[in-house]
Formats: structure tokens, sequence, C-alpha cells
């Protein structure tokens, strides 16, 4: 007997009802962006109400409300958190070392390299300036606490590359001159989730932004020319 399909026959869909929830759960810093991206890729794909509970398994309870902040030290679905510092993570050090090196509140480069990759916290007003450097933003992993997040960075004669998962979406502003923007946004399905506005400002620069699925690997040819 088969499974009986969905009914988006009503006022609204059960799948973009499902990915309100998960919209709302990246807002209060419940979901990284690629995990919402995986999560909204399954529901669009569900036919059946089983293979839409599928994709919302594991999510903590909606009982949760809007306002509340995730629970300290983390859970299913959850970031681990630190007091004061919601979606916080430690910074990596090596086993058995004394001493922990953690650049994380870096924000201006020269001659060098700013790197945000792996799980972090993407603030809204988050700002980053490089002279003759370069800004690497793996913004896949990245945690944000609001459904909308402004991003701010300045480059003088540098170079900035941005990953982005699937289903977010992006505003590019800013003022550039003798600078160049480069923009791919792959072949992907997910679409109406978490929305980014990137104002980048720029002399002589170089900036590019891709859409990449968690887990995909970087081509060489964009991460290097």
């Amino acid at each position: 007997m088969s499974s009986p399909r969905l009914d988006d026959s009503g006022s609204q869909d059960p799948r973009a009802v499902a990915q309100q929830r998960l919209e709302a759960m990246v807002g209060r810093g419940q979901l990284s962006l690629s995990e919402f991206s995986d999560r909204a890729a399954k529901i669009w794909a569900a036919t059946c109400p089983a293979e839409l509970d599928v994709a919302l398994s594991g999510l903590p309870p909606e009982a949760l409300s809007p306002g509340a902040p995730a629970p300290v030290g983390g859970g299913p679905g959850y970031p681990a958190t630190s007091p004061g510092q919601p979606g916080a993570q430690p910074p990596a050090h090596r086993p058995g070392s004394a001493i922990t090196v953690d650049e994380s509140e870096k924000r201006t480069s020269v001659f060098d390299t700013l790197k945000r990759e792996g799980r972090w916290n993407l603030p809204d007003g988050y700002k980053l300036t490089s002279w003759m450097g370069d800004i690497f933003l793996d913004a896949r992993e990245a945690v944000v606490d609001r459904p909308r997040t402004r991003v701010h960075l300045d480059l003088w004669g540098a170079n900035a590359r941005i990953l982005l998962p699937p289903g977010v979406s992006v505003t590019v502003t800013g003022n550039r001159t003798l600078s160049e923007l480069k923009v791919d946004e792959g072949k992907y399905e997910v679409s109406g989730g978490p929305h980014l506005d990137l104002e980048i400002n720029g002399f002589m620069s170089n900036a590019k932004i891709k859409v990449l699925a968690a887990g995909e690997k970087i081509p060489k040819a964009w991460k290097w020319f």
C-alpha cells in the first residue's frame, strides 16, 4: 500500500510551513546556514508526510519561544554556547598545549589573511577590513541570530572569497573602484531562506562569492583564480 501524498491544496503547503520553522530556528541561532540548507532541500523533495517527518527529525521542540535563547552547552539541534555569547564555540587548541590562539576577534588584516571557517558565529553588522591581504569567509556552517544579517567588507588592494550554502539569499551593495566582483550561484533548488546583506567596498580589489553545499570540495580554480 502506497504512502499518502502531501496535501498542498490548502491555503499553505506543508513544506512551506516546515521551511518557515527552519527559518525561525536559524534566526534564533539553533541551526547553522548549512543545516538549514540540507533540511530545506529534503523538505522540498518530500512527497509524503513520512518523508517530511524525516526531514524534520531531530529538531528541538517547537515549544521554545522565539525570544528564548538556546540552552547553554547546546544539545540536539543547538550550537554549544557560553554565557553572554549565544552560539559561541571555544577557540581551537592543540591537545596538551598551554597556549590557545584565538583570532576570532581579529577584524583587520595588513598583508595577511583573515579566515573564518567551520562552525562560527556571524553577528549582525560584522565588519572586516583588509589592506593588500585576503579575506576568506566560509559561511556554510556559520550561525546567525536573525533572519537578515549585515556583513561589511572594506578591501584596499585586497581579495575576498565568500562561500555560502544553498538557500541563502544575498544582496550585494557598496562602492568598488577598479575592482571586480564575481558571483557563482551554482544550480540548487533551495530558496527563500536566511538573507545576507553584503556591503563590499574596495579599490583595486577582487571579491568572489560562490554558493556551495557544505561538504562539497572547493574548486581550486575558484579558490586561487
